[in-house]
């Protein structure tokens, strides 16, 4: 797969769109920035993404097929593989909260954002955007807005200073492409059941 990195960017989702239209992607592909200025949520909330504190990117899967996608399932499916992985790499209890959240310690650690791009019938794109905390930084957000909360406020310093941020951003796309290639190829059921046992 294909790793395109930025310092800076509006967004990896709205980056990737840009790739896609200019030709300029042929192939799937990773794309990670440092810092987004523009980072989205679902709804167009806005997602903070300062520079160095978190993991900012997107999954990027080309022709996926002739049927509109289940954009649901394919979150789901990103959240279970970001909760694995996270899991795995810390051993945090990570949990999922509806339908696209993060939640560790009762804080918002992550967030999810599909989207798709179909033309004539097609997928031409499924363009999976992550975005997970793993530093502590200034978050100001509404008042309503779930209190944000990153790896290292969770883990003792020397365990997070332990972390490899590469190797985690590695892992995570491998999962994420595994269980969203459930979904495409009709187990969706299967994605349903793990997201339900890590459900908050």
């Amino acid at each position: 797969m294909n790793l395109i990195r930025f310092e800076t960017v509006d967004s990896t989702n709205s980056a990737a769109r840009r790739l896609i239209a200019s030709g300029e992607l042929a192939h799937d592909a990773c794309i990670v920035a440092d810092e987004q200025t523009a980072g989205r949520g679902t709804n167009d909330r806005v997602w903070l993404s300062h520079r160095g504190a978190g993991l900012y990117l997107s999954v990027v899967t080309l022709d996926v097929g002739p049927a509109t996608p289940d954009i649901t399932a394919h979150t789901l499916a990103a959240g279970v593989a970001c909760a694995e992985i996270l899991i795995a790499a810390t051993g945090l209890d990570i949990r999922l909260k509806p339908v696209n959240d993060l939640i560790a310690d009762g804080g918002k650690l992550g967030g999810i954002l599909v989207e798709s791009l179909v033309e004539s019938g097609r997928v031409r794109a499924l363009i999976t955007g992550i975005g997970i905390n793993t530093h502590d930084v200034d978050r100001p957000l509404p008042p309503d807005a779930m209190r944000p909360i990153s790896l290292q406020q969770l883990l003792p310093a020397a365990a997070f200073d332990e972390l490899d941020f590469s190797e985690m951003t590695d892992g995570i796309v491998d999962s994420i492409r595994r269980w969203q290639s459930l979904v495409t190829n009709g187990d969706a059921e299967a994605v349903h059941r793990r997201w339900k046992s890590l459900c908050v």
